[in-house]
């Protein structure tokens, strides 16, 4: 089995070396290089192929969001997770729009790390569970430069078995908390499954996902 290549960047020593043990516990995933500056990074992701990069927001020298524009434009294939101790609206807003598959607090539990970890490899997104339906609605206004979002035909909708799953109990009227307890999964990870339906959807609240899966006949 190919192990996912994780890249660390932080210029903490000692947080690298905890998540540097914390990865090597695991089967499917290790640990290819780190730095501990945006520019050993940069330059160092230029000569590396990686799966993940996990990247700190705020460095000395080049910080953590310079630094991931530039590692991504080198780097198409990997998916970037930034790691913070911030949780700050622009921040998100600025990750998602380079192209950024998750953004997570550094106070969040191992499990959930190595969950976000899977989840970007795996092609989705994962964001804190603090990034709500009005935080996704100012991206997409930003995104859009005529005011006004445009939904996906539904021809080109297509959701993976969890998401229909998720978005069909939404239907429902079943809270996150009830969704989260029901799958034997955390709130993070509905909310991230949230976030993720609504870019693929290409529209700013639940409610216009729940109309627009109607419409692709997602929904019994």
């Amino acid at each position: 089995m190919k192990k996912i290549a994780v890249f660390l960047v932080d210029d903490h020593e000692i947080f690298r070396n905890g998540l540097k043990q914390l990865i090597s516990n695991e089967q499917d995933m290790e640990v290819v290089g780190e730095a501990s500056t945006g520019e050993d990074a940069i330059e160092m992701l230029g000569k590396t192929t990686v799966d993940v990069i996990i990247m700190d927001i705020r460095m000395p020298g080049i910080g953590g969001l310079d630094t991931g524009k530039s590692v991504l434009k080198n780097n198409q294939k990997a998916k970037l997770l930034f790691f913070s101790l911030f949780d700050n609206p622009d921040y998100v807003l600025t990750a998602l729009d380079m192209g950024a598959s998750g953004y997570i607090l550094k106070d969040t539990s191992n499990k959930i790390f190595l969950h976000a970890i899977r989840t970007v490899h795996l092609g989705q997104f994962y964001f804190i569970g603090e990034v709500t339906d009005t935080l996704v609605r100012r991206y997409h206004e930003q995104k859009n430069s005529s005011g006004k979002l445009q939904s996906a035909q539904p021809s080109e909708i297509s959701l993976s078995k969890r998401e229909q799953q998720i978005i069909r109990m939404i239907h429902q009227g079943v809270s996150n908390k009830e969704i989260a307890d029901s799958l034997q999964i955390s709130i993070r990870t509905i909310e991230a499954h949230r976030l993720n339906i609504l870019r693929k959807f290409q529209v700013s609240t639940i409610e216009e996902a729940v109309e627009t899966a109607k419409t692709a006949l997602l929904l019994n």
